[in-house]
């Protein structure tokens, strides 16, 4: 099997406005699938469907070969997501927060440990592992809510707007995390202005 992930014959209205119309997309195992436009395209919502954070009016969609029945489909525990919005704990330090959404994935112990260890490097943040993420700057929380999203080691990885609000050195590392996630077998769709 090659597909990753498939959505077709997506639609999706909010009262009167047609978020969706037809959105069909197809991830193939091992790549990087941008989805480009501005504002109100309808890119987070499709995100959002493929999530199940929001259901769709009409379509399917299909996770490593599964059609995805409803928000709870056990399919989806192969499914990483990284908002758009930092969804970090503030008053937490960068390993209290690995720890944190680890556990969330299921993960306990020794893998807790080493998923923990493996993201504050893989993000470059294991110098500041014991800081209050207060004290980051927005590309360093950045870092930390797509490692946040990866501890489990998905198989396909949604990322709304991963690199919105960050300068140009931040940008870079950032695509040089996710092309190591692809590298590694990770199949990834993001949204993006750029």
């Amino acid at each position: 099997m090659t597909e990753a992930l498939r959505a077709t014959q997506a639609f999706k209205c909010f009262g009167t406005t047609q978020a969706l119309n037809g959105a069909e997309i197809t991830l193939e195992r091992g790549q990087m699938l941008l989805l480009l436009g501005p504002n109100g395209a309808g890119k987070t919502t499709l995100i959002r469907a493929i999530a199940g954070r929001v259901r769709l009016d009409r379509g399917d969609i299909e996770l490593l070969g599964h059609k995805i029945i409803g928000p709870a489909d056990l399919a989806r525990r192969s499914l990483g997501v990284v908002p758009q919005d930092i969804a970090l704990y503030p008053l937490l330090t960068a390993s209290e927060n690995l720890e944190v959404f680890a556990s969330f994935h299921g993960l306990k112990g020794a893998a807790l440990k080493d998923s923990v260890g493996a993201a504050l490097n893989w993000s470059d943040l294991a110098e500041r592992a014991n800081e209050s993420i207060k004290t980051f700057s927005g590309g360093m929380k950045r870092r930390l809510n797509i490692a946040c999203g990866t501890l489990h080691k998905p198989e396909v990885l949604l990322l709304d707007e991963p690199t919105v609000g960050v300068d140009p050195q931040s940008r870079e590392r950032i695509w040089e995390m996710l092309e190591k996630l692809k590298q590694s077998g990770t199949s990834l769709v993001l949204t993006t202005h750029q």
